[in-house]
């Protein structure tokens, strides 16, 4: 794990509480729209995977909608807070470790933005790796050039890397991925959905 992303879990756990304080307390808006898309093509015994939960406000709304949802997040913190709403969470660093299991779903809003380029191509393959055939991919990246460090929001330091459509297609192909869909929003954010092939490949 680089130094980067290990300082912005540290932000993430020094200011827990300010981060659950300053998010939206419910989906709403085009986040809403997308997940409801998401879910819409699955079945009911669908198995789910989120990446980077948080304090569960997106797998709240999932479980809501009558799936079985697997939490994770990097950060102790947030899976002591996920549990303690009843949700299903347990410790996940994708970029140290791998998901024990294959899943119809993994979700990851916010959450792939701040790994690097190499982080990033890394963790699309492990997740690749993590779907069943004809398994998808959902998750989300702010959209624009370049990398920054950011204070906003947590009053603590966090890397951002930022992504245009174009850039993404190259990644998603050597990871495995057999199709893709890229949106973007009128708030600035890239909802990609990448889906694997539906059967595995055989033997090279």
């Amino acid at each position: 794990m680089s130094q980067s992303n290990d300082k912005t879990l540290q932000s993430y756990a020094s200011r827990l509480q300010a981060y659950v304080e300053g998010a939206a307390p419910v989906v709403g808006g085009e986040v809403k729209d997308w997940i409801d898309s998401l879910l819409a093509g699955l079945k009911p015994s669908a198995s789910i995977l989120e990446l980077g939960s948080a304090f569960g406000r997106d797998a709240a709304y999932i479980q809501g909608r009558g799936f079985t949802i697997h939490c994770t997040d990097a950060v102790p913190g947030f899976v002591a807070l996920l549990r303690g709403r009843g949700l299903n969470a347990r410790l996940l660093n994708i970029l140290t470790d791998a998901p024990e299991r294959t899943y119809d779903l993994i979700f990851a809003n916010a959450v792939l933005l701040h790994f690097t380029r190499a982080e990033f191509a890394s963790a699309l393959a492990k997740l690749r790796a993590a779907l069943v055939p004809g398994g998808r991919l959902a998750f989300s990246l702010k959209r624009g050039r370049g990398e920054e460090w950011s204070s906003a929001k947590l009053d603590a330091p966090r890397y951002f890397h930022y992504w245009e459509r174009q850039n993404l297609p190259p990644l998603l192909r050597a990871a495995g991925f057999a199709s893709w869909e890229i949106a973007g929003t009128r708030a600035g954010w890239l909802f990609v959905t990448a889906d694997a092939p539906c059967v595995n490949a055989g033997p090279g």
